[in-house]
């Protein structure tokens, strides 16, 4: 009995200091958030440009290098049909390195409807992981009145590529 009080006390004691230690050594998380229940309609509503295109090239644009939160992907993206705004034939899509600043990593030679804003002084545009760029395998954007959240899967840089 006094075995079995004592396992009792050292396993209360090995999870405590556990605990301690989780929290003296974690660093403060950053994550990406959307605006929860937001679906397609809405999504398509707020971007200046919605399009299917091909994805031909990415480019790291390094801006400060003692720091990564700025950085960014450029991608090179053939445009297939635009669904809203003006958009060139060949447009590159800007978006963050950063999943907890939502960036999107997109895969060369992939098409993606793109839901994006812009465009930026040197005409390329913005997306994000909130703005509902997806694969174009998905079929046109729905503009209709909104049931709640689309399924779309789109995960961060952490995980896979957008899709």
């Amino acid at each position: 009995m006094a075995r079995l009080r004592f396992l009792a006390h050292a396993m209360a004691a090995t999870t405590l200091a556990a605990g301690l230690v989780a929290a003296v050594f974690t660093g403060t998380a950053s994550a990406c958030s959307c605006i929860p229940g937001e679906g397609e309609p809405e999504r398509y509503a707020r971007a200046d440009q919605v399009f299917t295109g091909t994805v031909l090239s990415e480019e790291l644009e390094v801006n400060n290098p003692d720091v990564t939160y700025d950085d960014k992907y450029r991608y090179a993206v053939r445009v297939g049909r635009e669904y809203k705004g003006d958009v060139p034939a060949q447009v590159d899509v800007l978006t963050s390195t950063s999943g907890a600043a939502c960036g999107l990593r997109l895969s060369v030679g992939t098409g993606y409807l793109v839901f994006a804003n812009g465009p930026t002084p040197d005409g390329a545009v913005q997306t994000h992981l909130c703005s509902g760029t997806r694969l174009a395998s998905g079929g046109p954007p729905s503009t209709g009145p909104s049931t709640g959240p689309t399924t779309t899967t789109t995960t961060t840089l952490c995980g896979t590529s957008a899709g």
